[in-house]
Formats: C-alpha cells, sequence, structure tokens
C-alpha cells in the first residue's frame, strides 16, 4: 500500500503554520507611513527654522541612525525636540493632527509634550538635544 502525500499529522500542522506565517508577514518592514504628516527632509543635515510652522509639531527626518525627530515649535526661536521612536518598542511613530501614534501596538503620544496618552509605552518621548543658529536647525549628536 503506499503512503498518501500528506500525512495526518502534516495535516494538522498545517492550520498552525499559515497562522504563524500570517503572524510574520504582519511584522514586516516597519511602517513609516506617519500618517496625516510626511516628515520634513534635512537632506544636509539642518533644516530651516521657518520650515517649522510656530505653535506647531513637525516630524523631521534628519538622516543616519534614529533619524526621526519631532520639533515642537512655540513662538519664535522656542523649540524642544523629541525622539519620533516609540518608547515601548522602538517602531516609527506616525503623526495624527496633534497625536503621535505607534502602529505596531497602539502606544499613543501628546505631540506637544512626547507624553503618553495610550500604553503599552510607559514613558514618555525622550528629548533629543538640537540646536538653533542662523536660522538653522541641527541635531546635535
Amino acid at each position: 500500500m503506499e503512503r498518501p502525500c500528506l500525512s495526518r499529522r502534516h495535516a494538522l500542522l498545517l492550520p498552525a503554520t499559515a497562522a504563524g506565517l500570517g503572524g510574520l508577514a504582519a511584522c514586516g518592514p516597519e511602517d513609516e507611513g506617519f500618517g496625516t504628516a510626511e516628515p520634513l527632509r534635512a537632506d544636509d543635515g539642518a533644516i530651516p527654522l521657518d520650515d517649522i510652522p510656530e505653535n506647531q509639531s513637525t516630524l523631521v527626518n534628519f538622516g543616519g541612525q534614529q533619524p526621526f525627530v519631532l520639533l515642537v515649535r512655540g513662538a519664535g526661536d522656542d523649540l524642544t525636540a523629541y525622539s519620533g521612536y516609540c518608547t515601548h518598542n522602538g517602531c516609527a511613530l506616525r503623526q495624527e493632527e496633534a497625536e503621535l501614534d505607534c502602529p505596531c501596538h497602539g502606544s499613543r503620544f501628546d505631540a506637544a509634550t512626547g507624553e503618553v496618552l495610550l500604553g503599552p509605552a510607559t514613558r514618555q518621548l525622550p528629548e533629543i538635544p538640537v540646536t538653533v543658529e542662523d536660522g538653522l536647525i541641527r541635531r546635535d549628536r
């Protein structure tokens, strides 16, 4: 008698294998869509202060490692910068109006203060040192 090409044991493993592969597909490349706000690019490592609207938050790509920075500008030269990555698992954040959303696990942060609005993240976004000189914003290294 010839054995079937698919044993009962292997047939029972198919649903578990398909579910596992589907889960891995969901963990694909990091989502850097940034929701309603495309990050500004600082191709030469600097961005003009005038490109950041007063009393608003703007995601900026400074390039290099951990390139995404949230710049929060008050009036004039009042500027604070936060990491653009979730403190829970390091995923790039997306800006949705006055909030930053983590596409990986659903954490949300206040785009003006970096404080956690919704977990699983428990730590606010860390501040990033930046310098404003001659009307240009540069990320300190």
